[in-house]
């Protein structure tokens, strides 16, 4: 009785058996083709890529007068920040390519820092910090297309870098 009972309020909260809510405007397009979805968010890829490529042909307005120290630790903050960016693409490609769990990608904890704008106020000693977990989820993550640069284009060195 108790589950009779469960099972018609559950079918007056939700309905029953009939589709009680209708798609929002994304859904239905996406119902419709499948592909839009998709090909929109690569544009953007393409897009921002070659506002990287025009900012490339500008010339550096540079940063205000800068003491030589304080440059370095604003060069030293941006440079993480954009490799822990650039780790977060190749972990997305490496799993789109299957060549990384998701179980694995999710073990992975971003620090809220990468998405702070560079910055010349860090130490030395947070910037070191800093270092030590790019270099440890670079190790990670980079090995995968090291093993497989090296066997395809039989360069025992091909992430080798000094």
């Amino acid at each position: 009785m108790i589950k009779q009972v469960f099972a018609a309020i559950t079918c007056l909260m939700v309905g029953c058996g009939a589709k009680s809510e209708k798609l929002s405007e994304a859904a239905q397009a996406f119902e419709e083709d499948p592909s839009m979805l998709g090909i929109d968010s690569e544009r953007w890829s393409m897009i921002i890529q070659r506002s990287h490529e025009g900012l490339n042909l500008a010339e550096s307005q540079g940063a205000k007068e800068l003491d030589y120290k304080t440059r370095w630790l604003l060069r030293t903050d941006r440079a993480l920040k954009e490799d822990a960016l650039d780790l977060v693409l190749l972990r997305n490609r490496l799993l789109a390519m299957g060549l990384l769990k998701e179980s694995d990608a999710k073990a992975t904890a971003w620090p809220q820092w990468i998405f702070e704008p560079p910055s010349a106020h860090e130490t030395p000693d947070t910037l070191d910090a800093r270092l030590s977990w790019v270099s440890a989820q670079a190790e990670k993550l980079t090995a995968i297309g090291c093993e497989i640069g090296s066997k395809k284009s039989n360069e025992p060195l091909f992430c080798s870098v000094e």
